[in-house]
């Protein structure tokens, strides 16, 4: 039974390893703006998290491959076989499932939706 919790804390540390390197990441201008978009105008409710986090993922991802672009050079497509450009998909995912919440989490603060209820038309 210890060894399941040590490899329970195990794992919990690497997903926690991975969220703060993704909070790194978005934690720029760049994915600042991104998160900001997508939890005030994109994201309606918090079941919405999820999928918030994963499009703004793919939004950073593709102005990353853009980008170069801009600058004179080249397109390329990342390396979709390399582990640790997924790991560092995740780690962006991760990012911006925190940054975001907390994003949407002020704008249900300021726009008085914290702990209203709906009342449903029947």
């Amino acid at each position: 039974m210890d060894s399941l919790f040590a490899q329970l804390g195990n794992l919990l540390q690497g997903v926690l390893a991975l969220a703060d390197s993704g909070f790194d990441g978005v934690n720029q201008v760049l994915g600042l703006v991104i998160a900001g978009v997508f939890a005030f105008f994109l994201m309606g409710a918090w079941g919405g998290l999820g999928s918030a986090a994963f499009g703004a993922m793919v939004v950073h991802t593709l102005v990353e491959a853009v980008r170069p672009m801009l600058d004179g050079g080249a397109f390329a497509l990342p390396d979709l076989t390399d582990m640790s450009f997924w790991m560092t998909r995740l780690a962006l995912f991760l990012g911006y499932a925190i940054v975001i919440a907390v994003f949407f989490f002020v704008r249900t603060l300021l726009t008085g939706g914290f702990g209203r209820r709906r009342s449903h038309a029947h």
